[in-house]
C-alpha cells in the first residue's frame, strides 16, 4: 500500500545577538525550553500519524484489483475481476453487487446478475451468493488462497440504456466496476471491450455519495484504443463507476426502471396521462349521452297532444268535467314521475270512493283527539276496474269488509309491493311504456354498481402500478354518472310522451279554470269527479272552496257528500280541513309502512 508522505519535523534553532552576561545565559536557556517543547510536539504528531496509519493499515490490503467487461452487442455485460493479494488473502472475501441504482427520488435502474462463478489460483471455487435486499451478496473461502489471483465473474442485465447525443442516439453503459468489496484495494484498473467506437466516458470513484473523478480515464487514443480507467487506494466498500456511451445501434438497450409509488407517480402530469383522460372523458361522456338518448329519453312526437280531461259544456256558462281513454289518476303521477308513490295510491282512493267503490267516513272524535277514518266497500260504482284498483279494494276493504286508515300499514304492507306491480303492468299494457319503469331502472341500477366497482377496482390498479391516476378517477367519475343515469333510463313511447303532455295542460286547466262553471245543484258530485286528478296533478284548494260555496244552508252536512260521511256536526266548511288531513294522514301511513 502507497502511504501518505510523512513531513519530518526539525529541530528549532534560536539564536541572540546580545552579549550581556548572565542576561544571554538566560535567554539561551529559554531557548532552549522552547526547542524541547517543540521537539516534544513534533514526536506526539507523528506518533499520533502513525498510529493511524497503522489503523488504516489494518487487515489484509489487495494490491490490485483488474476489471475486465466484455459488453456484446445485445446489451450484456460480462464481467470478470482480478483480485490479487501482495501478502495473504484474508480468510473470507465478500462483495456486495448492488441490484439497483437510484435515478431520483421515486425511480431507479434494475440489474440482472447471474452466472456468478469464482476461481482461486485457476482453480473453481466455491462461491456463496445469496441475495439481501436491493444487492447480490457472493461470499467466498480464502483462507487457503494466500497469495493467488482471485477472480469473480459474472453477467449482467440492465446496464445499458438509451441517450440522445449530439450526433445521435446514443447506448450509454454505465456500471460500478468495483463495487462492495470487503477489503481495502490499492490499484483498481479495468478495460471495457466493446466493438463500437466510443463517444463519451467517465469515470467516477470515491465512497458512495461522495464520489470524484478517477485519476485516470481515456478511450479511443493511441496508447488507450478501449476504454480503460485506474483509481488508487479504494476504501472498504467504495466504489469505481465506469460510464460508456456508444451509437445506438451498436448496443442494445437492457435498462429496467423500477418506479417507487407516489401520490405524484400515480398522477403524473404528462401529455401522454392528460391526453388519455381527457379522451376517455370525452368518449366516455358521449357514450353515457348516446345510451340516455337511446334508452332514457322519451320518443319523440309530432309536438301535438291529446286532451287527457276536458270540461265538456253543458250549457250557457256551465261545464262538466271529462276525462278521456280511461286515464286513472294513478296512472297520472307513475306516467308523471315513472314512480308509484304514496300520492298515487292516495289518489286512488279518492277515485275509487268518487266512483261509488268505496266509502271514507269520518269518525267521531274529541276536540283534541286524532282524526280516523273509516273505509268500507260499497257496490255502488259500475265501471270497470284496473287490475291495480281491485287489489287496492281487496286489500284495505274486501266486500263486506272495512278497515281504519291508522291500520293502514299494517293492511298495505303485505300487497304493497303487488299493487305498484300491476300499476306498473298496467301503464305498459296501455302503451305508455316500453318497458316496466321500476324494471329497467333496476337493469340500469345493477349494471351501474357493477360499473363502479370495476371502475374503483381499475382506478386502484393504475393508481398502484401506472401513472395513469387521473384515467382512473375518470372511470370512477363516469361509473358514477351511469349509476345516475340509470334512475333516468325509462324511456315512455310516442303515446306516453304524448300523455306526459296532455297532463301538462290537465294540470293548468285545473289551476286556472274558472270554479264557478259547474251545473247549478250539481257542484258536489261534478266537482269529485275531478277532484283525485287535483290531488296529483294541483289546484286541490280551489276546488274545495268551490265544494264549501254549495252549500247554501246552515244546517250540517254530514252525508251530502256521496262518499265522504262525516260526524253529525259536520259542515260543507269542514270539507278542506277534514279532505286535507285525510290525504296527509293516508300518504304518511303509507311513507311509514
Amino acid at each position: 500500500m502507497v502511504f501518505p508522505a510523512v513531513r519530518r519535523c526539525d529541530t528549532v534553532r534560536c539564536e541572540t545577538h546580545e552579549q550581556i552576561g548572565d542576561r544571554t545565559l538566560l535567554k539561551t536557556s529559554s531557548v532552549g525550553r522552547v526547542q524541547r517543547l517543540l521537539s516534544v510536539l513534533c514526536l506526539v504528531v507523528l506518533a499520533t500519524f502513525l498510529g493511524a496509519t497503522a489503523a488504516h493499515a489494518e487487515g489484509p490490503i489487495a494490491d490490485t484489483y483488474e476489471f475486465d467487461g466484455q459488453l456484446g452487442p445485445d446489451g450484456i455485460l460480462k464481467a470478470t475481476e482480478t483480485i490479487t493479494f501482495g501478502d495473504a488473502a484474508p480468510d473470507r472475501l465478500t462483495q456486495r453487487l448492488a441490484l439497483r441504482a437510484p435515478i431520483d427520488d421515486t425511480r431507479s435502474f434494475v440489474y440482472e446478475i447471474t452466472g456468478v462463478q469464482a476461481t482461486i489460483g485457476g482453480a473453481a471455487a466455491d462461491a456463496e451468493v445469496t441475495e439481501d435486499g436491493d444487492y447480490l451478496v457472493v461470499a467466498l473461502d480464502t483462507s487457503d488462497a494466500g497469495n493467488q489471483p482471485i477472480t469473480i465473474s459474472y453477467e449482467v442485465s440492465g446496464a445499458t440504456r438509451s441517450d440522445q447525443g449530439a450526433t445521435g442516439e446514443l447506448t450509454i453503459f454505465s456500471w460500478r466496476a468495483l463495487q462492495g468489496l470487503s477489503v481495502e484495494v490499492a490499484e483498481v484498473s479495468g478495460t471495457i471491450r466493446v466493438g463500437a467506437v466510443v463517444e463519451l466516458i467517465d469515470c467516477l470513484a470515491g465512497p458512495p455519495g461522495a464520489v470524484v473523478k478517477c485519476e485516470l480515464y481515456a478511450a479511443g487514443t493511441h496508447d488507450a484504443p478501449l476504454p480503460t480507467f485506474k483509481s488508487f487506494e479504494r476504501g472498504i466498500g467504495e466504489q469505481v463507476t465506469i460510464t460508456v456511451g456508444v451509437a445506438g445501434s451498436a448496443v442494445a438497450a437492457t435498462d429496467v426502471v423500477h418506479e417507487d409509488w407516489s401520490l405524484n407517480r400515480a398522477f403524473a402530469i404528462t401529455p401522454l396521462t392528460i391526453l388519455t383522460a381527457l379522451g376517455a372523458l370525452l368518449l366516455g361522456a358521449l357514450a353515457l349521452y348516446l345510451l340516455h338518448r337511446r334508452t332514457g329519453v322519451d320518443a319523440s312526437h309530432d309536438g301535438e297532444f291529446a286532451p287527457v280531461a276536458t270540461f265538456r259544456p253543458v250549457g250557457d256558462g256551465e261545464s262538466v268535467f271529462e276525462i278521456h281513454d280511461g286515464v286513472r289518476p294513478g296512472h297520472v303521477g307513475t306516467v308523471a314521475d315513472e314512480r308509484v308513490d304514496p300520492v298515487d295510491v292516495t289518489a286512488t282512493l279518492l277515485d275509487l270512493a268518487v266512483r261509488g267503490h268505496l266509502l271514507i267516513t269520518e269518525l267521531p272524535h274529541d276536540q283534541h283527539g286524532l282524526l280516523d277514518w273509516k273505509l268500507s266497500r260499497t257496490e255502488t260504482g259500475g265501471d270497470e276496474l284496473a287490475a291495480f284498483e281491485t287489489q287496492i279494494l281487496d286489500a284495505i276493504a274486501p266486500i263486506g269488509g272495512e278497515t281504519l286508515v291508522s291500520t293502514l300499514p299494517a293492511t298495505l304492507s303485505p300487497v304493497i309491493g303487488n299493487i305498484q306491480s300491476a300499476l306498473y303492468d298496467d301503464v305498459v299494457q296501455r302503451g305508455w311504456f316500453e318497458s316496466r319503469p321500476d324494471s329497467t331502472r333496476n337493469n340500469w341500477r345493477r349494471i351501474g354498481i357493477i360499473g363502479v366497482v370495476a371502475a374503483a377496482v381499475a382506478a386502484g390498479l393504475l393508481i398502484v402500478f401506472t401513472q395513469f391516476g387521473f384515467l382512473g378517477l375518470v372511470l370512477v367519475l363516469l361509473a358514477l354518472a351511469l349509476l345516475w343515469v340509470a334512475d333516468r333510463m325509462p324511456r315512455r313511447t310516442k303515446k306516453g310522451a304524448k300523455l306526459v303532455s296532455g297532463l301538462g295542460a290537465l294540470s293548468s286547466l285545473l289551476t286556472t279554470h274558472p270554479t264557478d262553471n259547474m251545473p247549478s245543484g250539481r257542484e258536489l258530485p261534478e266537482i269529485s269527479r275531478l277532484l283525485p286528478y287535483a290531488v296529483v296533478l294541483g289546484g286541490k284548494g280551489r276546488w274545495l272552496e268551490a265544494m264549501v260555496r254549495a252549500d247554501d244552508d246552515a244546517t250540517p252536512d254530514p252525508t251530502d257528500i256521496s262518499w265522504y260521511h262525516a260526524p253529525e256536526t259536520w259542515h260543507l266548511r269542514d270539507l278542506p280541513a277534514s279532505l286535507t288531513q285525510f290525504i296527509h294522514t293516508v300518504q304518511g301511513e303509507l311513507f311509514a309502512r
